[in-house]
Formats: C-alpha cells, structure tokens, sequence
C-alpha cells in the first residue's frame, strides 16, 4: 500500500490492485457439481441393482425348496414320483411370488449323489442408472433334507 495526500492535505490510502478471490467457490461447485451428481447415480445404480438381485435369490431359493419339497422317495432314497410335478410346484411358486422385474428362466428337479435337487434360474437387468443394462443371473439350488418330507414340516 502506497500513502499519498490528497487535495486537502490529509493522508489517503490507495490500495493496490489485488487478485480478486470473488467467484472462486462458484467455481469449485461448477467442477464439483457433475463429479458428485455422477456418484451419487453410481451409488443408486448399485442400490438398486443389488436389491432387485437380492430379491431374485430369495425368490429362486424359496421356490427350489419347494419344488424340492414335492420329490417323494422310497425307503431306500429313489425318486418315486414324477419330477415334472416338482418343477411345475417350484415354477408355479416363482411366478405366485416375483415381481415383474425378475425373469424366470428355468427350473431342473431330480437328483444329485442320491439327494434330490431342484434348481431354478432366474434373470434380472441391472438399474442401468449410470453403466448400461446389463443381465445377471441367479441360480439357487433346494435340496431335500434327509428324512424331511412336506408333512413332516
């Protein structure tokens, strides 16, 4: 800062020229605005996504198990009745309770090491908020616990 005197003789200040710091933070959130607009559209992307995939498994689990259910077997663990009527039981109960984002793909009853089985497939699209749609998915397997059969629960 430099002194003078001004006309009537007293001391004035003149303040040099500064760099202005007006404008800085409308700046900054002009930067910041679309870095956390694009995180926060991330963050709901996953969100969603793993709640519809959360869902999907549990749809699919509840419906193997009871496709698996419906497997009757004889005393010496043969398959004795008819494994279409398990996989309609398990299909039919994956349609009675997925909401109308869930695919249902497929459904293979019988059996594995001797132990009867039902898997059912399922499909969902990602949110695609953010990255693009993309298909997962999910495939759940029931088995039938020895000496469990639907009356006994």
């Amino acid at each position: 800062m430099r002194e003078c005197r001004g006309f009537d003789g007293r001391f004035l200040m003149r303040i040099q020229n500064k760099i202005s710091e007006k404008g800085q933070s409308i700046t900054l959130f002009a930067l910041m605005l679309p870095l956390m607009a694009e995180f926060i559209l991330g963050l709901f992307d996953y969100m969603v996504t793993n709640a519809h995939t959360m869902e999907a498994v549990a749809v699919a689990d509840l419906s193997a198990h009871a496709g698996a259910q419906e497997i009757r077997l004889l005393p010496n663990g043969k398959i004795l009745s008819d494994v279409p009527s398990a996989e309609r039981v398990a299909a039919d109960y994956f349609r009675m309770q997925t909401p109308s984002y869930i695919q249902f793909v497929s459904v293979v009853c019988g059996d594995t090491a001797e132990r009867p089985f039902c898997r059912v497939t399922a499909r969902i699209r990602s949110a695609g908020y953010l990255f693009p749609s993309r298909p997962i998915t999910v495939h759940a397997v029931g088995y039938l616990a020895w000496g469990v059969t639907r009356e006994e629960q």
